[in-house]
């Protein structure tokens, strides 16, 4: 069998669907805080190399808008509450690992600061810290995630070999911004399109992106989408990107990959090479450690995710998913396993002898089937 293929340093489940998992960008670079005036318009190609290039130092408020119509399901609340509802954010990046972005909420603020190989998280509402030194290769979505720039940079890398076209310029921000289209080709996977807009800086430097759009296949509109409100191009000052904590406040450490503390089962056997004919992604070796059970498989952004589950958890989460409008899968008892399905993402939980698992991506129902029905013997479709 063929050895899973490599992986970019930072994957995640995030608004592209839960398992379009995706890798950051490396270096860094300046832009102007006004358009540069006569500057010939980027070709399609150039404009995604410019995002890809490296990262511009900038502050703003943007708001993300999901529509994946994602059902309460236990123990998965926060993520499809943030893929469902509209996500007020404040950005402010110096570096690709200096930066703070804060969700603004009606009760407070929950912040998360990278400096370095260490991550802050800071519940304003809960007057707790959370540091969690390295980083986690398969994780939960948080609203740092959908930040426009961030995450236009990252789809656009895992999809860097996909055909790209021009959209006509959108006014963001106060800025005439050109646009690119990218179609995945995968006939398996949900993803219709991804469309960014991102401002050029000065020929050889890097673009800032400042929105993003994701649609499924058939849908007429975007089921997420994040944008700029304000922006400027310029770094934030130095004490804005380190927590503040008052006296008093708890603060407490975590090991990387919350998506293993919310889900995983113990005991968990190691992820196999292959599922559904799609070869496994390796995890940074570092980390994975600390990820037993769980694996990546797939190319692009038509990815999913296993995450071994406790026995019951999954019980839980195929009660709730069902009472949510989830369907028996064929061949499996109908309190075992169930299916949940959205244009965009699809998940799949199953509870067996000893514990249970999560199968989760942005592929057609068909493929997530297949590879619970490869993980318990003697099933079939």
């Amino acid at each position: 069998m063929p050895p899973p293929r490599r992986f970019g340093r930072r994957a995640l489940l995030v608004g592209a669907g839960a398992a379009a998992l995706v890798a950051a960008g490396t270096a860094e670079g300046w832009l102007p805080a006004t358009p540069t005036a006569g500057a010939a318009e980027p070709t399609p190609e150039q404009l995604r190399d410019a995002v890809l290039s490296g990262v511009v130092p900038h502050t703003g408020l943007a708001e993300s808008t999901g529509g994946l119509g994602l059902p309460d399901i236990p123990r998965l609340e926060s993520a499809s509450a943030l893929l469902s509802t509209t996500t007020r954010i404040r950005v402010q990046v110096a570096a690709r690992d200096r930066w703070r972005i804060d969700q603004l909420t009606p009760a407070g603020e929950i912040d998360t600061y990278r400096l370095g190989d260490t991550e802050y998280l800071w519940d304003y509402g809960g007057n707790r810290l959370t540091t969690i030194r390295g980083t986690a290769p398969v994780r939960l979505p948080r609203a740092s995630d959908l930040a426009p720039s961030d995450l236009a940079r990252r789809l656009l890398g895992i999809t860097a070999t996909e055909a790209v076209s021009a959209l006509p310029p959108r006014r963001i921000a106060g800025y005439a911004v050109p646009g690119i289209r990218v179609v995945p080709a995968d006939p398996a996977g949900t993803v219709g399109r991804i469309d960014v807009w991102a401002l050029p800086g000065p020929a050889g430097t890097p673009a800032l992106p400042m929105a993003v759009e994701i649609a499924a296949k058939g849908a007429a509109g975007p089921v997420l989408s994040t944008a700029f409100t304000s922006v400027e191009a310029a770094p934030p000052s130095g004490l804005a990107l380190r927590p503040d904590v008052p006296p008093g406040a708890e603060s407490v450490s975590a090991r990387p990959g919350d998506l293993a503390g919310v889900l995983r089962g113990l005991g968990a056997p190691p992820p196999p090479d292959s599922l559904a004919g799609r070869a496994r992604v390796e995890l940074p070796g570092s980390d994975e450690g600390a990820l037993p059970g769980i694996g990546v498989y797939g190319t692009g952004v038509s990815r999913f995710v296993l995450v071994p589950a406790g026995r019951d958890v999954a019980r839980q989460i195929i009660g709730g998913a069902g009472a949510a409008g989830g369907v028996p899968i064929a061949g499996f008892a109908p309190d075992r396993a169930v299916r949940v399905a959205t244009p965009l993402l699809g998940l799949v939980v199953v509870r067996r002898r000893g514990g249970g698992f999560l199968l989760a991506g942005t592929v057609v129902p068909d493929v997530l089937e297949a590879a619970a029905t490869e993980l318990v013997p003697g099933v079939r479709r």
